[in-house]
């Protein structure tokens, strides 16, 4: 009990002394004395759960800077999650904005910052989570194969769009002895690429920029990459490349206030290289350049996997069918996002890119979107779970569009999920520009299909519509020459004829006998035009519309299915009407 209530007081101390720090102290004094009390609080608390010092010290602190560790990951997460949401606002606002053409020229200005300060807001916040994520080693690396100079050839298209607006050269050598087909993780491998790509364009001016990329087998089964990105940008001073991988370190005392980023980018790299096996080193002078050195070990991957990895040649016809198609990206990787947003614009796509469910769904209630793709492992919500939210949405069109899902790696249970949660096709990464096409033109088609399907099936509030018009035989009775009995005889023939519709459209759709259906259903036609049989009518004719267009078996069941439901009632209506004349 003494225990408890000694913690207790010590919580209340801590956060007076919190109090205090913030108000009466510098920064430096505040630190100080909050190490010190940190201190007293590690060794009080070992001393009560611990008084034996069985665990020991160095044990118990151990397990206490894990558990700091851990939630201080979900802190950042937590919080990265809650900034995203809104930056994610403001920069779709800011894109809206410039849309605008009746703003002035220094608005454009003003509204391009505001963009240019979210974006960098989002890098910095991005580059917290993925240094927090492998600290704590909850960072997950696949192990897949892929192409290895598709990914390279991807990494050198993003490196050019960055220098566009500098004068520098760009170019990359690849040595041919190489192996075509890898084993590893390549969006890892693409992430360190970039950004030492990314640093070199960022502190170079005017100069050149150079990736050189060389193997070297270890055996039947493994080969050793050796990368060099060699840049002749600004340099590191011999004072400070010692300090270069450290977290939340700079070059430079000035460089923040110059260039920006957080000081986490190159550690984030070091840790990613030694997490895959390998290592990196860093030469360099002031005002003469760096060169980053680093070698990663990959398996030979399987040729057979990837044979047809090869860009397709894309068609204007293919072109044609794409151009205006409006797509929704589900992506939370950097790379991924930029390499989709380009493809997509470049077949002049209109698209939108998030990671966060909540505001994709807002993007769909607000936008017409023909297609989705759908990244399955996202860090908040996974692709299934966002997929779900969209199935069980309340409007119809919505729930239609279809989903492609986008994996680097595509299990049977991934295969089972999509089924499950109704996924409608995948593509892998990374992916072929020809693949990617055609699962674009593909959907899209069943799309339209799902759509023309859901036109031709009545809805309950059309059918409730038809069925409370009565039935009036008086216009048809004045055609007959106000002769009953004439008119007795073209409702029995109507009957007759109703009841050979029915007998033969059943065959003929369990024969999938379409022409001699579409002839049955024009054979009936002008009857139920004759007797004012609205809903009748419309079923029949969406039946001929189905019979014409790409033809669905189970639909035209549908539709048949209500024909049958439906004419009962038309029948006794019908007869009604007949006795109340007769009665007159």
């Amino acid at each position: 009990m003494k225990s408890k209530n000694l913690l207790s007081q010590l919580t209340r101390i801590e956060q007076s002394l919190h109090d205090f720090s913030f108000d009466e102290l510098t920064s430096e004094e505040a630190l100080s004395l909050q190490e010190t009390f940190n201190a007293f609080k590690l060794k009080l608390e070992a001393k009560i759960f611990d008084p034996q010092g069985k665990v020991g010290a160095e044990t118990f602190n151990q397990e206490k800077s894990t558990k700091i560790n851990a939630d201080a990951t979900q802190l950042i997460a937590q919080v990265s999650h809650e900034i995203r949401t809104p930056l994610n606002g403001i920069i779709g606002f800011t894109d809206l904005l410039k849309e605008d053409e009746a703003m002035s020229k220094p608005q454009i200005e003003k509204v391009d910052a505001i963009q240019k300060a979210s974006y960098s807001l989002m890098e910095i916040i991005s580059e917290l989570l993925e240094y927090s994520k492998l600290s704590s080693g909850i960072e997950n690396f696949e192990n897949v194969n892929f192409d290895f100079r598709t990914v390279i050839g991807d990494v050198c298209y993003l490196t050019k769009t960055l220098i566009s607006e500098k004068n520098i050269e760009f170019n990359a050598t690849v040595h041919e002895n190489i192996p075509v087909a890898l084993k590893g993780d390549p969006s890892k491998l693409s992430q360190v690429l970039l950004n030492l790509l990314g640093n070199a364009v960022k502190f170079v001016d005017q100069g050149s920029i150079h990736l050189t990329i060389k193997s070297k087998q270890i055996d039947s089964n493994k080969v050793l990459l050796e990368f060099d990105v060699i840049d002749t940008g600004i340099g590191i001073s011999k004072e400070h490349i010692g300090h270069i991988f450290d977290s939340f370190k700079q070059a430079e005392f000035n460089t923040f206030a110059k260039y920006g980023g957080t000081g986490l980018g190159l550690n984030i790299v070091k840790q990613i290289i030694e997490k895959l096996g390998g290592s990196i080193r860093v030469t360099s002078a002031l005002g003469q350049g760096s060169t980053f050195n680093f070698k990663i070990p990959f398996e030979i991957g399987n040729a057979q996997v990837i044979k047809n990895q090869k860009i397709n040649r894309i068609t204007k016809a293919q072109l044609n069918e794409v151009e205006d198609l409006n797509i929704l990206v589900f992506e939370d990787n950097l790379l991924n996002q930029k390499l989709i947003d380009q493809r997509l614009k470049s077949w002049h796509c209109n698209v939108s890119i998030t990671e966060d469910a909540n505001q994709g769904l807002k993007i769909l209630q607000n936008q017409k979107i023909d297609l989705i793709f759908m990244d399955l492992k996202m860090p908040n919500k996974s692709g299934f779970e966002v997929t779900q939210m969209i199935r069980n949405h309340n409007d119809k069109n919505i729930r239609l569009i279809p989903i492609i899902a986008l994996s680097a790696d595509f299990s049977k249970s991934d295969k089972d999920n999509c089924r499950k949660h109704r996924i409608n096709d995948f593509i892998l990464k990374p992916y072929r520009t020809g693949d990617l096409i055609d699962k674009i033109i593909k959907n899209k088609k069943s799309f339209e299909r799902a759509q023309m399907r859901e036109a031709l099936v009545m809805n309950p509030n059309e059918i409730d519509k038809m069925k409370n018009k009565k039935i009036d035989l008086i216009p048809i009775l004045d055609e007959c020459m106000g002769d009953i009995s004439i008119l007795e005889e073209l409702i029995q023939l109507f009957i007759n004829n109703a009841q050979e519709f029915m007998n033969l459209a059943k065959d003929h759709i369990k024969n999938k006998n379409i022409e001699q259906l579409e002839f049955a259903a024009h054979k009936i036609k002008s009857g139920l035009k004759m007797m004012n049989c609205d809903i009748l009518l419309t079923i029949i004719q969406q039946i001929q519309k189905g019979c014409k267009e790409e033809v669905d078996m189970s639909h035209l069941k549908i539709l048949y299915d209500q024909f049958v439901t439906e004419y009962p009632s038309i029948e006794f209506e019908m007869a009604k009407a007949l006795n109340n004349l007769k009665n007159k």
